[in-house]
């Protein structure tokens, strides 16, 4: 899996110090259709790396993909977080007895209040998605697809350009697909090869969406 060091790490939002989970190196061999990264060895072995690119605090439940070190959260910031943490029902449930995907849906609250991109957010939803699936908690994975193709869809109406448009645009139609919106499915992968054609940089993305455009054919037949 990889080395994985705990380090002392302290809460921007409540200061509370507690060891933090950081794995330094670690392999993968290959990718699933929707980019979630396959690791050698169990599926919970994959799913404890995934989880390791969040940080929550024990205490408040303050979570983010940067190292807190780097956060320099306002008074005013740091007390708007704490009630928005205090009112997710969510966080309410499971604080006690985190389940493997909580922490993804605190950085997602903590990053709405930071005006985080919404690429930035549907990228947590979609991590979120990959733990679930390794977990096998498949209504949270589905859950956690929705919520990344809004965030998704929203981040195209402002305006990506380059790999992360054609990227973003693949990954609405790869979603959908796994959702069972094969015919919406196919118009989004039409849409990301419009984008990508020409760049070769992208030839892998290209191969992705022929091979699941075809997929999709035969799931909407």
């Amino acid at each position: 899996m990889g080395e994985v060091k705990r380090v002392f790490t302290r809460c921007p939002m409540c200061e509370y110090v507690f060891k933090a989970p950081r794995v330094s190196t670690y392999v993968t061999v290959g990718r699933e259709p929707d980019l979630c990264p396959k690791f050698p060895g169990r599926q919970l072995d994959g799913s404890r790396v995934l989880q390791y690119s969040v940080t929550m605090c024990p205490s408040c439940s303050f979570a983010a993909r940067e190292d807190f070190g780097d956060l320099d959260l306002s008074p005013i910031e740091r007390y708007v977080l704490e009630e928005r943490l205090k009112e997710d029902g969510l966080l309410r449930v499971f604080r006690t007895s985190p389940p493997p995907w909580l922490a993804f849906h605190a950085a997602e609250v903590c990053g709405q209040e930071r005006a985080l991109a919404a690429r930035e957010l549907g990228d947590l939803c979609l991590r979120a998605s990959w733990v679930c699936r390794k977990e096998r908690e498949y209504p949270f994975e589905s859950t956690f697809q929705l919520r990344a193709i809004r965030y998704f869809m929203r981040a195209l109406k402002d305006g990506l350009v380059g790999r992360e448009l054609s990227v973003t645009t693949y990954l609405v139609g790869e979603l959908n697909r796994r959702l069972g919106n094969h015919r919406e499915a196919l118009n989004w992968y039409v849409n990301a090869a419009r984008t990508s054609e020409g760049d070769p940089s992208l030839t892998w993305l290209e191969r992705l969406i022929t091979q699941q455009s075809k997929l999709a054919r035969e799931q909407a037949a």
